[in-house]
């Protein structure tokens, strides 16, 4: 939001940063629907141009700090129940979201892969440097989602989950490789 709204002066970027959350705080959130300062505060924040040029005003006459604490409390109550609801539904659509973009692949000993490594090296850019590093071959199927895999020739492994895998369709795979999936194989039989 920040880059957004200062196109090109970074140079002052922390004096902007008031107008930036009052825009933020009063702007609708996707999920509860209600604007932050609705379930902070029981009210919307009245915008200076609001102050000037309303005609009428729209506060209510209390006529008691315990009645005016009642009904702000009954509004509280009132927008976090809202909100409750919203999330409910945004929680469902999110869930069908991710599993639409979601892939498991279903991996047996002796397949081929490549390992997603998050580990960044010193001195080398991220964006440039190869997301996946491999192939290695899969070892043990722990459960549906994890996986036991055979990092080199000497026999170095790990257990990761499948987010973290992708399958090698290859054709030129290390000998060392070849040798692991025909013993897999053979303590399989």
């Amino acid at each position: 939001m920040i880059k957004a709204y200062l196109c090109g002066e970074q140079d002052q970027w922390d004096k902007n940063l008031g107008c930036l959350a009052a825009a933020y705080r009063s702007t609708p959130h996707e999920s509860t629907g209600m604007t932050p300062n609705l379930l902070m505060m029981g009210r919307e924040v009245r915008l200076p141009s609001e102050l000037v040029f309303s005609r009428n005003s729209s506060s209510e006459e209390t006529t008691s700090y315990v009645d005016y604490v009642a009904a702000l409390k009954e509004k509280m109550h009132h927008a976090h129940q809202v909100a409750r609801e919203h999330l409910s539904v945004a929680t469902k659509r999110q869930k069908e979201m991710y599993d639409k973009r979601q892939c498991v692949h279903s991996y047996e000993p002796g397949d081929f892969i490549w390992f997603f490594e998050e580990s960044r090296k010193p001195g080398i850019t991220h964006n440039l440097e190869m997301s996946y590093e491999g192939p290695f071959v899969v070892k043990q199927s722990l459960s549906n989602v994890n996986f036991r895999i055979q990092l080199d020739r000497h026999g170095k492994e790990k257990v990761v989950n499948h987010n973290k895998l992708k399958p090698y369709e290859g054709t030129n795979a290390p000998k060392w490789l070849q040798t692991e999936r025909r013993k897999l194989k053979m303590n399989k039989e």
